[in-house]
């Protein structure tokens, strides 16, 4: 199964093999032709491209040098697949350090 998004009328359908290799996308009033090979080879491509392509900062789409780093545009502390502000971190583990001293203090 492959799925092919029509550039026309930008409606996505699944492409099985029981359907022809070429055909008409099967939007009514739409006239664009899929050929199977060509999409197949542009999924491929818009695959492998972008696991080829450098981290980027999920809150402002720079590129930055690894997975665990602070970006050089907006400053963001990025932590995998999130990002924190300097000045929240800041404020996480001020809270964490209150609640466990209150679990220290007032402990069995």
């Amino acid at each position: 199964m492959l799925v092919i998004k029509c550039p026309d009328c930008s409606h996505s359908f699944v492409w099985t093999d029981t359907m022809p290799l070429k055909g008409s996308c099967p939007t009514n009033g739409c006239s664009w032709t899929y050929d199977v090979h060509v999409e197949l080879k542009k999924s491929v491509l818009e695959k492998t491209s972008s696991k080829n392509d450098s981290f980027r900062c999920p809150h402002c789409k720079n590129q930055i040098k690894a997975k665990w780093t602070t970006c050089d545009q907006c400053g963001c502390f990025v932590a995998g697949s999130k990002s924190f502000k300097k000045t929240h971190i800041f404020l996480y583990v001020a809270i964490i350090l209150v609640l466990l001293s209150f679990v220290y203090r007032y402990r069995f």
